[in-house]
């Protein structure tokens, strides 16, 4: 059967590679021949390796906390090398002006493996100003976010690796969400055409990680506040980046 779908397994919490996780992925995947699905999970994953076992794709978040313990990288990178034939990218969050964060960047290229930049945003000045300078930053559509020089250098930087050779690039580059950008559905599959989904499966439950002004964390806290329940679980759908429906998104969509 021809696949006409990518469907991105835990979008909007984490993949945890426990038993249960892997048996009720293996019946959407038997449910849903048509469709073609990966995992979303991070490096501290405690079972990640068991995904060796598995036949699904892998994107895997190296820094989910930003910075990284100088001493857990080359254990680190053991776990990255040991699964890098399941591995369709690797995403990295990035802050401007940060050499651990360039340095893992540089590492990750040098192994091989395809990186997606995620632009760093910011809820608010207190987490910013933990993490990096505001002078880098532009608040607009309701968060902090990469502008001016510090995300003209980031792009020039992906530019050169491009003409180098290297496959380094920005998660929604364009800003027009994943109808637009087609990395994970590329990377994955080789293919532009396919229909970019999400699953998030009751057996992971919510994220055990606390990642930094992560943002869907932040809509899940809205959405709890809002008298709904904080995420859909074992449903196949487009969440509002992959339908383009984010206020960033539907702004330079006009421009």
């Amino acid at each position: 059967m021809m696949t006409n779908t990518l469907v991105r397994v835990a979008s909007s919490n984490n993949f945890n590679c426990t038993p249960k996780e892997w048996a009720q992925l293996k019946k959407f995947a038997q449910n849903h021949p048509d469709k073609e699905f990966f995992i979303n999970s991070n490096i501290l994953t405690p079972r990640l390796l068991d995904a060796r076992k598995h036949p699904y794709k892998l994107v895997i978040t190296a820094n989910p906390g930003l910075t990284m313990p100088t001493g857990l990288h080359s254990h680190l990178m053991n776990r990255l090398l040991s699964l890098k034939d399941k591995i369709s990218f690797i995403r990295v969050k990035y802050l401007p002006e940060t050499p651990a964060i360039t340095g893992l960047i540089r590492v990750l290229l040098g192994l091989g493996f395809p990186i997606v930049l995620t632009l760093q945003r910011f809820n608010s000045k207190r987490t910013l100003d933990q993490y990096t300078s505001r002078e880098h930053y532009k608040f607009s559509c309701s968060r902090f976010r990469l502008a001016g020089k510090a995300l003209r250098h980031v792009t020039r930087m992906v530019s050169d690796c491009r003409r180098e050779g290297y496959p380094l690039y920005i998660c929604d580059q364009a800003g027009k969400g994943c109808l637009v950008c087609k990395l994970c559905s590329t990377l994955t599959t080789g293919r532009r055409d396919l229909k970019i989904t999400s699953l998030n499966l009751s057996s992971s439950g919510l994220c055990r990680f606390n990642c930094p002004d992560c943002y869907s964390k932040t809509m899940q806290h809205f959405s709890v506040a809002m008298g709904h329940k904080p995420m859909t679980f074992d449903t196949i759908h487009q969440n509002d980046k992959q339908a383009g429906r984010l206020a960033h998104q539907k702004i330079k969509s006009h421009v």
